[in-house]
């Protein structure tokens, strides 16, 4: 499967387009505040539409049809989890957020809990960001290589390289500014596919739905007391409830959009735009699963249980083989420049936010490279090395996944979340346990990695059959974390500490 040459033209100008975006903002970075924060002055809906594009990574807008092809609806319950995300988003994580006037959120911990804490917080979102990079940029060259036949090592160093070179030279307002552009392309990329089904089909969502009912794709169990069911609608909102808070209150690279705002009202704004932004994002990408099946369906001829049967090993490779054999020549690069546009935009978001991290939690903390301070150099050298590390993980992904036997939602749910709900415990006990101190703060943050990864690689840790359904990763390793932080602080006792938010209860 080739692109044709209409096809590498639009995927061209989209890289010369990021590229110029980030030449252009070069010119306006006078210091390290402007790079890593846009002096505070990043409009809000620009800020909203940022935290979407680097959230929705190209794992999400293939993994996501092909969740929906594999195993069926359960995953758009998730969607349900914003019902109580948008309340704690709104009044206790921004508010809180936007009264630190910090460049890294890590600084609070030091400020909480001691500086032992707050470099280990500060080492596992490195390192965290790292890995996902990483799966990201391997994410979008496995599907890529089906529609090129370029090699994914080679697919994995050029959107790296082009991404490091627009981050480096154009900051934080380079980043956004193309978050922009690459929302637009996802967007009309996920627009395209179902539409275009529709048309050659002369069908709509209706057929698809029955169709996809009659293979037993629509029914999902409420809850299960067996924790190796893999997916339930219970789970799937309790685990989207946890990420989300965990990742928009504890997690540098979604804290940073909102930090770079003038106020809290501005942020909730943002927050409004991102929630509302994701929502639209999923439902499409189910759509886009949903019209694949039909389509894929009504070209086999065979009964609809036995091609269920057939396609669910290939559910990740039908959307990208799709779009290099079906659509028209143009619309394949559209949708190719979209998968560039997922996995760019987070890449960038997190080479910029690693970088500030790096720069403030260690290198200015700890008074390193002295004659660098503030240095534009530095922010930029650390963006590069970043970019080149996630480089390395891709390629270390590329040969796990080629004996592994997990699907692209796995991967990310099981290989990315290890660190995601202790640092998010880590913030929420500094305001709502003021006895807890460093010690128990560092002991509950140690105890929810250790039952992350538990969770995460208990078929191979524990030799199970089945393993523990991942969406219960971040539900159980958030409570280990809440759990142990006060049974420690009952042990470590310390004077009692003013709570750090307004109006809530400090046990």
């Amino acid at each position: 499967m080739h692109l044709h040459t209409l096809d590498l033209i639009v995927v061209a100008l989209y890289f010369l387009g990021m590229t110029a975006i980030g030449f252009y903002f070069s010119r306006q970075q006078a210091d390290q505040a402007s790079y890593f924060l846009g002096d505070r002055r990043v409009h809000w809906f620009l800020a909203g539409i940022s935290i979407i594009a680097t959230l929705l990574s190209t794992v999400s807008y293939l993994a996501v049809p092909g969740e929906m092809i594999r195993y069926g609806i359960g995953f758009a319950s998730s969607l349900l989890g914003f019902i109580i995300i948008l309340p704690i988003m709104g009044f206790v994580i921004i508010p809180f957020l936007m009264k630190l006037k910090v460049t890294s959120i890590y600084e609070y911990i030091e400020t909480r809990f001691g500086f032992g804490t707050r470099m280990m917080a500060a080492a596992s979102f490195v390192l965290s960001r790292i890995i996902w990079m990483g799966l990201i940029c391997y994410t979008a060259a496995f599907a890529i290589t089906a529609m090129t036949g370029w090699s994914i090592p080679t697919l994995v160093i050029l959107m790296a390289g082009i991404t490091m070179l627009y981050t480096t030279m154009g900051g934080i307002k380079a980043v956004i500014w193309t978050d922009l552009f690459q929302f637009l392309i996802l967007l009309a990329g996920a627009v395209i596919t179902p539409v275009y089904v529709a048309f050659a089909t002369r069908t709509g969502p209706a057929i698809w739905w029955e169709t996809f009912s009659a293979a037993g794709r629509t029914v999902v169990p409420l809850y299960s007391l067996d924790p190796t069911v893999r997916l339930t609608i219970v789970g799937m909102i309790v685990s989207k409830i946890i990420w989300d808070i965990c990742t928009h209150g504890a997690d540098q690279v979604a804290a940073q959009r909102y930090l770079s705002t003038s106020s809290a009202g501005m942020a909730r704004r943002s927050m409004l735009v991102s929630a509302s932004g994701n929502i639209v994002m999923v439902l499409l990408l189910l759509t886009v699963g949903l019209s694949l099946f039909y389509f894929f369906f009504r070209q086999s001829g065979l009964p609809v249980q036995q091609f269920q049967q057939q396609i669910a090993s290939e559910a990740d490779k039908v959307f990208p083989r799709f779009i290099a054999s079906n659509l028209p020549s143009g619309f394949s690069g559209l949708i190719l420049a979209a998968l560039l546009a997922a996995v760019m935009s987070s890449l960038s978001s997190g080479m910029n936010s690693i970088s500030s991290v790096v720069v403030t939690d260690f290198i200015e903390r700890l008074q390193l490279l002295g004659r660098y301070k503030g240095s534009l150099y530095l922010a930029r050298g650390i963006t590069v090395l970043s970019g080149l590390l996630g480089i390395l993980v891709a390629l270390s992904v590329n040969s796990f996944m080629r004996t592994g036997k997990w699907n692209l939602i796995e991967l990310m749910e099981r290989g990315n979340h290890l660190f995601v709900a202790p640092l998010g415990a880590l913030f929420f006990v500094g305001f709502i346990f003021s006895r807890a101190d460093g010690r128990a703060a560092t002991g509950g943050f140690l105890a929810g990695v250790a039952t992350s990864v538990s969770i995460s690689f208990s078929k191979e840790i524990y030799g199970l059959e089945h393993a523990i359904g991942f969406v219960w990763n971040l539900p159980c390793a958030f409570a280990a974390s809440f759990i142990a932080t006060y049974m420690l602080s009952l042990l470590f006792r310390r004077q009692a500490a003013p709570a750090v938010l307004t109006g809530v209860n400090s046990v």
